[in-house]
């Protein structure tokens, strides 16, 4: 009688009762081309696996999940069904702390490595590469890509034919030839409310191509929000053609063209950073219709034409909290005569022809000097707050190495405003960090990274500090402080959660600790590192740009 009543319990916990009054079974299979009795017959488990991943995409249900072992995939795999609300998701996942590979080298039978064309699909730690388009989405929606590296395709991940509701998270794209992410209309339909978290696009193969890192196609395609994403060495690198499409704490470099290149009308750049592009760090872009663009705590540095390049008058600019420094020719530049459009505050300015800090039609020039005298001010009735800077040295701790942090005498510290700034800077560091609001994508940070207030305020707590530099090539400096003696360690792992070395793993006294991390052996990207004691664990990102 026991043993009965124990199945019909199990029974009973494997039925999830869900909101809608059906009953859920959730199953688990697992593919493994390399275990000896693999084949597609087989039940599908841990000891009997499939052999191809094709094969499970077209048995598994709403709510399964398949574990993918580690091996390389000579096969396309598409999807066949949806997962559903209720049930839950169609879920393709790598098997823990391992990399399966969809590799498309001598596969004919497809151009695609991954498509989706259903709902309800997530995608996690699969490397796919050796294809025409790495991942292709359409007629899609709510579907989740996590953790994946797509790399030596012509096309990395498309979306199109209306594909909307989908995210991705930690998705690196490089080596490609005509864009890492491209969302573009199809059929008649448009793509919207897409999420991008912390994903990195970069390295396009063919200099004599338009290669964009992330782009967005035209249309009325709308609401994307990009958070903590990053691309350099492609043509254009953020190419956003959709309305209502917000920026967070992006970075934009060493781009054969622009940056970012702005169309549409409500896009917001939010402590973001663009540096070493040879067009222009932001073009506000021509598309024959009004747009608007909003610029806020973003730093831009050294671009070789133009810094900030707003092409039409009747394209809306709203800068504040902004600094455009190092600029070989223009630092902002307006094309045509008309500025009425221009609104902005609180901004520094710098720029290395200190003669063309700002141009109007490439007839009414202001230098450094005339913004610091008022001219400026005069002539657009904006920029009342405005300062400038004549050497970048005296803004930024290293800008020779695009270490774009302040100091404590930077002319950017404690001269913003509060008005909509952000919370916290592009390190997680809050908004403000000392007296007043800082310029730029970046609050000073006191000495070692730790003000003596905010050590104060700290003293009876654990706290991980951000790292310094960051981005940080290729040693960095983490620092943390324990408010007792602790058995510490201090761990940094990739964003698959691999432990990549163990900086710290012994018994510390209280106090301020600094440990240096040299990254040389390892690949441009962004890692993780966590401080764990006994009663306390908090993890931190850190970028390594080379």
């Amino acid at each position: 009688m026991k043993r009965t009543h124990s199945i019909c319990f199990l029974t009973i916990v494997l039925l999830v009762l869900n909101s809608y009054g059906n009953y859920i079974f959730s199953n688990t299979y697992y593919v493994d081309r390399n275990h000896s009795q693999a084949s597609n017959s087989n039940p599908g488990t841990i000891n009997l696996p499939w052999l191809t991943i094709q094969h499970a995409a077209e048995t598994i249900v709403a709510g399964d999940t398949v574990y993918i072992r580690n091996g390389i995939y000579n096969e396309n795999v598409f999807t066949v069904r949806n997962g559903n609300i209720s049930a839950g998701y169609i879920v393709f996942s790598a098997y823990p702390n391992e990399v399966p590979v969809i590799d498309g080298t001598s596969v004919v039978s497809s151009n695609n490595g991954f498509t989706i064309s259903n709902g309800f699909i997530k995608v996690i730690g699969i490397e796919i590469r050796n294809w025409d388009t790495g991942i292709w989405m359409e007629h899609a929606e709510f579907i989740e890509i996590s953790d994946c590296e797509v790399h030596e395709c012509t096309y990395g991940i498309g979306a199109s034919y209306g594909t909307h509701d989908f995210t991705l998270n930690n998705v690196v794209i490089h080596h490609f030839d005509l864009y890492g992410f491209d969302a573009t209309p199809g059929g008649g339909l448009d793509c919207y409310n897409g999420t991008f978290n912390d994903c990195i696009s970069h390295t396009g193969r063919d200099p004599g191509q338009n290669v964009d890192g992330f782009a967005l196609g035209h249309g009325t395609q709308h609401n994307f929000v990009f958070n903590r994403c990053e691309t350099y060495n492609v043509y254009d690198g953020f190419d956003i053609s959709s309305e209502s499409t917000t920026l967070n704490e992006c970075s934009a470099h060493d781009c054969w063209n622009g940056g970012y290149k702005l169309w549409q009308k409500n896009i917001k750049l939010i402590n973001c950073i663009g540096y070493n592009s040879v067009t222009s760090n932001v073009e506000l872009d021509w598309d024959n219709e009004p747009g608007g663009s909003t610029l806020i705590n973003c730093t831009f540095y050294d671009s070789q034409t133009f810094n900030v390049w707003v092409e039409n008058s009747d394209d809306t600019l709203r800068m504040y909290n902004c600094i455009l420094a190092g600029g070989d020719n223009i630092g902002l530049a307006f094309e045509m005569a008309d500025i009425s459009n221009y609104h902005g505050d609180y901004n520094l300015f710098h720029n290395d022809n200190p003669d063309r800090a700002i141009t109007v039609a490439y007839t009414d020039e202001f230098s450094l000097q005339q913004i610091q005298n008022g001219d400026w001010t005069s002539y657009s009735n904006q920029d009342i707050h405005s300062i400038v800077a004549f050497n970048d040295t005296d803004i930024f701790f290293n800008p020779s190495n695009n270490d774009l942090h302040l100091f404590e005498t930077s002319a950017a510290v404690n001269n913003g405003t509060s008005s909509s700034a952000p919370s916290i800077d592009f390190d997680g560091n809050p908004r403000p960090s000392g007296q007043g609001y800082d310029i730029g994508v970046y609050e000073y940070q006191f000495p070692n990274d730790i003000g003596e207030n905010s050590f104060k305020s700290n003293k009876t707590k654990f706290v991980l500090y951000q790292n310094h530099p960051n981005p940080f090539n290729p040693k960095t400096i983490a620092q943390y402080h324990i408010p007792e003696f602790s058995f510490v360690t201090l761990k940094v792992f990739d964003v698959l959660g691999n432990v990549i070395t163990t900086l710290v793993n012994e018994e510390k006294p209280n106090g301020i600790h600094s440990t240096e991390f040299n990254a040389g052996q390892l690949p441009s990207g962004i890692y993780l590192y966590q401080l764990h004691t006994p009663s306390f664990t908090q993890t931190k990102k850190m970028i390594l740009l080379k």
